[in-house]
């Protein structure tokens, strides 16, 4: 029994069923409560991207009230959530769609490394004043860029920073020898940050990865440096990220997560002409969700015929 929201279901049915014959669907539809008994009969279930963010309290609350859960696919590839180590604590397996949204989010990134070096957020500015207001900016063949997380993300950002004729190095815990660019280990972070024209940060949330980039590491970057965050908020120190970006210790940083979310109205970062903000939905298309769909239809394949399922989240890891 698949507990899913009504929009899969309707789009999907087919495919699904195809994948496992006999399948059931309990539906979420628009953010409604789940019946008990319901609840009793979910086995399955799959948290979409169309559920998120507006529709994720209910979905993830019914979920977690499943007492015969066996298992659930997320349409993210982050799980740091701890939201999703209870699942796990309570037995159910747990799958992620990682690798759906790296190309939307590498673009993103892509997007910030130009706007950023032209200066767009002034042209933006200016256009809301209805004023002419030419500037000088940067070109971005020939600077470098250290990528810092070598999963589907950073090898796509990586590949994108080579189109754009950057010189691009990746940093990773242990480089696998298949990496789209030159990849060091993490011991070599200080090094690449001094190195850096554009640092992009593309790591999972960890006990080691957590502060990853504090006072220490940003006093390394050239004041002319950019730092780019499509990680998580916890990697990064913000109150130091805003000291460095308000004394010109850095001269700016595009931001897709934050330590909080949403991020508060009153955090300095929204009023800075340095910075690029993006509301945690750099990987936010119809595309990545229909990816990670896909992704879902062949893990319920491998699901009812005992295989081993891909991006699988393993107790302890």
């Amino acid at each position: 029994m698949l507990f899913c929201t009504d929009t899969v279901w309707q789009r999907h049915q087919q495919q699904l069923m195809a994948a496992a014959p006999g399948l059931e669907a309990i539906e979420m539809t628009g953010d409604d409560t789940v019946t008990a008994d319901d609840l009793e009969r979910i086995t399955i279930a799959f948290f979409s991207g169309d559920a998120w963010p507006g529709r994720t309290r209910p979905y993830i609350s019914a979920a977690l009230h499943a007492p015969n859960l066996q298992w659930l696919h997320t349409f993210s590839a982050g799980v740091d959530s701890p939201v999703f180590g209870e699942f796990v604590r309570r037995g159910a397996r747990l799958t992620t769609s990682s690798g759906s949204s790296s190309l939307p989010i590498a673009q993103t990134v892509a997007l910030m490394i130009l706007a950023l070096s032209r200066d767009m957020p002034a042209w933006m500015r200016a256009q809301q004043r209805h004023e002419w207001a030419p500037h000088t900016g940067a070109e971005v063949e020939g600077a470098n860029l250290a990528v810092i997380g070598m999963g589907p993300i950073g090898a796509e950002t990586a590949r994108l920073g080579a189109v754009l004729g950057m010189h691009v190095v990746g940093c990773r815990r242990t480089p696998s020898g298949d990496e789209p660019c030159a990849t060091r280990t993490l011991d070599a972070l200080p090094e690449l940050l001094g190195w850096a024209d554009y640092v992009v940060l593309a790591l999972p949330l960890t006990d080691n990865t957590t502060g990853l980039i504090g006072p220490e590491q940003l006093s390394l970057m050239k004041p002319t440096a950019r730092l780019i965050n499509v990680g998580r908020g916890g990697l990064v120190d913000e109150p130091a990220l805003i000291d460095a970006l308000a004394s010109g210790r850095l001269a700016g940083a595009g931001l897709d997560v934050f330590a909080v979310e949403p991020l508060p109205a009153d955090s300095p970062l929204w009023d800075m002409p340095n910075v690029i903000i993006t509301p945690h939905n750099s990987g936010s298309t119809e595309r990545a969700n229909e990816r990670a769909v896909g992704i879902f239809i062949d893990n319920l394949g491998r699901f009812v015929r005992g295989d081993e399922l891909r991006n699988e989240v393993r107790p302890g890891v």
